[in-house]
């Protein structure tokens, strides 16, 4: 028997995952902010070809729908349902994965000495436990996720 998790930020991650099993999409973030009757409930979607404003539009009232039948949040709050877009950190592996050949910013704990290094690399390859970036040396290295404390897309201008 599956047991229902008991905190806003599970049930609201519960709802959303449910929405989007069915579908090509996954959920990247979560934020909930403000405290009752003026919570905001920040969704961010993605799907591994991007995500259209119609598919969001969708999602929103998909999750709006079921927030509201299940009692899930209450008093009034806002539910904001959009892509990550191109400046927020990468944080899930099919992020990561469908960025392979990008540069990133990345930094990361390095796995030789434990220090900690900040640095743009390029993506060469992305799994579910961990990616392999290209230094800017030449030398390439793999990284665990855990590793990584912060990454996002480095845009070529």
């Amino acid at each position: 028997m599956e047991t229902k998790p008991t905190s806003l930020q599970g049930q609201v991650r519960a709802v959303v995952q449910s929405v989007l099993r069915p579908t090509e999409y996954f959920l990247v973030d979560l934020n909930i902010r403000g405290h009752r009757g003026t919570r905001v409930i920040e969704i961010f979607v993605d799907g591994d070809d991007g995500i259209g404003h119609d598919d969001l539009a969708a999602i929103s009232r998909d999750v709006g729908f079921e927030l509201e039948v299940d009692d899930v949040v209450q008093g009034a709050y806002t539910l904001d349902v959009s892509s990550p877009g191109i400046k927020r950190p990468l944080t899930a592996p099919r992020q990561y994965q469908k960025n392979v050949g990008r540069s990133l910013r990345i930094k990361y704990e390095d796995p030789d000495d434990g220090s900690t290094q900040y640095e743009v690399v390029s993506l060469m390859a992305a799994d579910d436990e961990q990616i392999t970036v290209e230094l800017p040396s030449g030398d390439s290295i793999t990284l665990p996720y855990d590793a990584i404390e912060r990454a996002k897309i480095e845009l070529p201008w």
